[in-house]
């Protein structure tokens, strides 16, 4: 059986990805070892088809096996969740692929360098993915899976089971971050039964109460223990909400607090949530309310499925305690499009936020008054108004993100980082808006788009660790400047022109008190951002260097683009490669960006064509042109290929770059690496 399961698995791989997956970095390799590869990274495709419920074309382009791929076969992401699921992917013809040590630690590492945002560590294939995996690390609500995906059915061994419970408690402390799901051969054949791109689920469920609406169309209606409906999302996951205008969000606030409530009160389930539509193409009912249900989907309720499977990890007593309310509408006999009406119908909901019912205090009422007379500017209070230009005022949302980071508590700014709603709740709306008039919310305002533009702009000159601070710390560095000039809401407009001055020197000491804060505890830049806590702990100890008045850290020269750049100078990489013959011509670059201005200026128009980041090692006639660059099939330096790239891009690039970092040989690294791993050699 197993044979004729891993015969219809490779089968299907072929016809799914073939032509879909990019296995240009193996032309000249021999036939099997092509193939192989080939069905190694379809079935990374699969996994990402299976978890994520992306198409076949998307979840081949997830694909990043290859040189330097870090032990990692493809990544996925989503924003709206967030979620990044790593796969790493193992075939064999035999059936019985394994996950073993070597495969572990490949995977820990390479989830490492994610996390660290070295991504210029990755090949070229991540590369248009790193915008989306950069916002998602960003947001301290990421969820991060490990997905081995196995052509084998053995589980995980016990001491891989061990293993991955000690990275499991490195990440997830406090919170959980990181999970592990894997993917065995049973999976993907139950996967292919279905059907990949019109899947078939076929359900059953036991529904003693049912009762029926039989005008103008039949539908059945009662409740089911939730337990039943976990184990639909268990065995069909994605697959199950093939009609819905979207699939589950992963854990976000809304669905955590659906966990917390079939865990807690799984008896009082039923009444806090309104239950799930579920259409199928046919329905049969037994006299004591068991149902098959033929052609099913989910079309309102994805969100509550997939937190009841998650509760269920967690407690299976729990959830077959719960009860939940279900629809059941069969499709036969009524009209065409029936379906496709009902699932618009029953997701189109105009939400009302917390920040809508505060639009109507009587706070900002005043605000908007005070705006208007006393500062003549627009002061906007609800959602959907467009709001003014920068110079002409703000709206209400930008106001409470700013007096956020302006409270002396440092739980606000991380709120306004972390989560925004929470601004509006009645344990923090009233603290940070209290007191306050025009005049002073308008220079909260303006000294938070200070502090936001001087760290975009110190951001350039930043590598590693200080970048993803840079990015992920606005409001934490924001709340420090307003600390260190308390008197910035009170003070005479001559002193306050003189602390707006002062922005990028106090931006600059907040940076460094932080990092060094950051350094000396060793912790991963993300978890600062994760708890309110951790948070704190930085913004003490930033705060204490800040005003204890002893001399600003400097940063680590490994932080700073301009040492980098410097060292890469000295070094004369090309000159060193070219007189030890260390490249062969004819070899294959590829082009990473290093610092984020670089990915966020390139990564779009690189993406658009591969050739554009691709580039081939030609000496003769030139010891300093030695890039052949294939977009436009013109000979260039490697500083003179970047620095032309951000003009074909119509992007402002820097005033000189050094294109030796950024020119890498996959599976060698860039070109200052080989550079000066000839020079240690020769020493």
């Amino acid at each position: 059986m197993k044979d004729l399961q891993v015969r219809q698995l490779e089968n299907a791989l072929v016809e799914q990805f073939d032509g879909l997956i990019d296995m240009t970095d193996l032309e000249g390799r021999d036939g099997n070892s092509v193939r192989t590869a080939f069905l190694s990274r379809a079935l990374a495709a699969l996994a990402v088809l299976e978890v994520t419920g992306l198409d076949r074309k998307q979840a081949a382009a997830c694909i990043i096996d290859g040189f330097d791929d870090q032990g990692i076969d493809a990544v996925a992401v989503d924003n709206d969740a967030p979620h990044i699921w790593i796969i790493q992917a193992k075939w064999s013809k035999e059936g019985n692929a394994t996950f073993d040590q070597k495969a572990l630690f490949a995977a820990k590492e390479g989830l490492k360098k994610l996390v660290n945002s070295q991504y210029d560590r990755f090949n070229k294939k991540l590369q248009p993915i790193v915008p989306d995996l950069n916002s998602a690390l960003s947001n301290p609500r990421v969820q991060i899976t490990i997905v081995p995906a196995l052509a084998g059915d053995r589980e995980l061994s016990t001491g891989i089971q061990r293993d991955f419970e000690d990275l499991l408690r490195e990440y997830n402390d406090p919170q959980e971050i990181l999970r592990v799901e894997p993917l065995l051969l049973p999976h993907f054949i139950s996967a292919l039964r279905s059907g990949l791109d019109d899947p078939k689920v076929d359900l059953a469920a036991r529904m003693p109460d049912f009762r029926y609406h039989d005008e103008p169309y039949l539908a059945y209606y009662g409740t089911l223990t939730a337990d039943q409906v976990a184990r639909w999302y268990s065995e069909h996951r994605h697959r199950l909400f093939q009609r819905n205008i979207r699939f589950p969000l992963g854990l976000t606030k809304i669905n955590a607090g659906l966990v917390e409530t079939v865990l807690r009160e799984p008896e009082h389930f039923w009444y806090f949530h309104n239950g799930i539509t579920v259409l199928c193409d046919q329905l049969n009912v037994s006299p004591r309310g068991d149902l098959e249900l033929s052609g099913a989907s989910v079309v309102n309720g994805a969100q509550t499925v997939a937190s009841l499977h998650e509760a269920a990890e967690r407690s299976r007593e729990s959830v077959a305690r719960a009860r939940l309310s279900v629809r059941i509408i069969p499709l036969k006999g009524t009209p065409n499009s029936f379906d496709r009406r009902v699932t618009i119908a029953t997701n189109t909901q105009n939400g009302v936020a917390e920040q809508d019912f505060r639009a109507l205090d009587q706070i900002q009422t005043r605000l908007r008054y005070d705006f208007d007379v006393s500062l003549n500017k627009k002061y906007v209070i609800k959602r959907g108004e467009v709001p003014p230009a920068p110079s002409d005022g703000c709206d209400m949302l930008e106001a409470a993100i700013a007096l956020a980071c302006a409270h002396q508590e440092a739980k606000f700014s991380f709120q306004a980082k972390s989560e925004t709603a929470l601004l509006w709740k009645d344990e923090t709306y009233p603290k940070i808006f209290r007191s306050k008039d025009a005049r002073q919310v308008w220079r909260a305002v303006a000294l938070f788009r200070e502090v936001k533009q001087e760290v975009e702009r110190q951001q350039q000159r930043l590598e590693g660790r200080a970048s993803i601070f840079a990015e992920q710390g606005q409001h934490l560095i924001a709340h420090l400047v307003f600390q260190s000039n308390k008197n910035w809401s009170s003070c005479s407009d001559s002193e306050w022109e003189k602390i707006a001055k002062q922005i990028p020197a106090s931006v600059d000491a907040a940076l460094r008190w932080a990092m060094h804060a950051l350094d000396e505890s060793g912790s991963q830049i993300g978890a600062a951002f994760r708890t309110a806590q951790r948070y704190g702990l930085v913004v003490q100890s930033a705060a204490s260097g800040i005003l204890s008045g002893t001399s600003i850290p400097e940063l680590s020269s490994e932080y700073e683009a301009t040492e980098g750049e410097k060292r890469a100078r000295q070094a004369n990489a090309v000159t060193v490669i070219v007189d030890a013959g260390a490249i062969d011509e004819g070899t294959r670059l590829e082009f990473r960006p290093i610092v984020e201005p670089e990915r966020r200026a390139l990564t779009e128009w690189l993406s658009e064509d591969p050739r554009r980041g691709s580039a081939t090692w030609v000496v003769s006639r030139s010891r300093s042109k030695v890039l052949l660059w294939e977009w436009d099939g013109e000979r260039y330096s490697p500083s003179a290929l970047v620095m032309e790239m951000f003009k074909q891009a119509n992007k402002s690039g820097p005033k000189a770059v050094q294109g030796t970092r950024r020119w890498f040989v996959p599976g060698q690294g860039s070109l200052v690496d080989i550079a000066n791993r000839i020079r240690s050699e020769s020493e």
